[in-house]
Parts: C-alpha cells; sequence; structure tokens
C-alpha cells in the first residue's frame, strides 16, 4: 500500500505524463471517491439502483453515477458558483472528462484502485451537463 506522499507522486506523474488535466483534478475525483463511499455508508446519498452488487469492506463498489453525484455535490459544497470555472481550469469540463481520469488512476497498478469487467469509459459520458448542474444554484 503506497504512503499519502507515495500517492500524490503517483497522481502527479499520471497527471503529468497524460498532460489533459491538472493533477488537482485527480486529487479532486479521489476525493469526490471517498466523498461517494462515506455518503453512501451513512445513507446521506442513496445508492444507485442500476448499481452493480456491493461487496463488503475493501471491495465497496460505487457506481459511475454515485461517483458522478459525490463529485457534483462535493464541488458545489467546495466552490459554490465557481465550481464549474475551478473544474474546467483543471481541464473537466464534462464527466467524460472525469471518466477519463478514473480510468488513468485504475490503469495504474501502483494506485490499487479497483474496477468491474463492467465498468467502462462510456458510462461516464453525458451523465449531465456541467453548465446546467453548476452554473444554477439553488438547494440539492
Amino acid at each position: 500500500m503506497l504512503t499519502l506522499e507515495q500517492a500524490r507522486e503517483r497522481i502527479e506523474l499520471i497527471a503529468g505524463k497524460d498532460g489533459r488535466y491538472d493533477p488537482a483534478a485527480f486529487f479532486f475525483v479521489n476525493d469526490s471517491v471517498a466523498a461517494a463511499l462515506k455518503w453512501l455508508k451513512s445513507g446521506e446519498m442513496r445508492a444507485n439502483d442500476s448499481a452493480p452488487s456491493r461487496g463488503g469492506g475493501e471491495d465497496f463498489h460505487i457506481s459511475c453515477r454515485e461517483l458522478l453525484e459525490a463529485m457534483r455535490r462535493l464541488a458545489r459544497e467546495r466552490w459554490g458558483c465557481l465550481a464549474r470555472q475551478v473544474l474546467e481550469n483543471w481541464g473537466v469540463a464534462s464527466t467524460g472528462d472525469v471518466g477519463e481520469i478514473v480510468f488513468m488512476m485504475v490503469d495504474d497498478e501502483k494506485l490499487e484502485w479497483r474496477r468491474r469487467k463492467s465498468d467502462t469509459k462510456e458510462e461516464f459520458r453525458d451523465v449531465y451537463d456541467f453548465k446546467a448542474v453548476f452554473d444554477v444554484w439553488g438547494g440539492d
């Protein structure tokens, strides 16, 4: 298992090799995964009915839509009406970009992210429009 410093260095290496996204975007996706797990386990976020069966403990799986919902909520929590601008500044302009980041992290064996055979990048395409979810302000 990587230390926090080793994981940070690894993510910066992955981001640098790809060049499309700021390393901060990778860290934010990682934070969104942690938030989704926390909110799903606590009941603060409802599970997506189409999510694959969940394993226990280390094998707890979140779906694409659950991750994207957590990302939306976390971005609005952190940056409010500037959420879309922050994400776009990092190169993340669509849910498809989030999928690209997720799969770069999954494909790096040292990060030890796992996926199920049924998980695909295509699941992330056009799930929601950033302008529609971040530029309209109001209650969640």
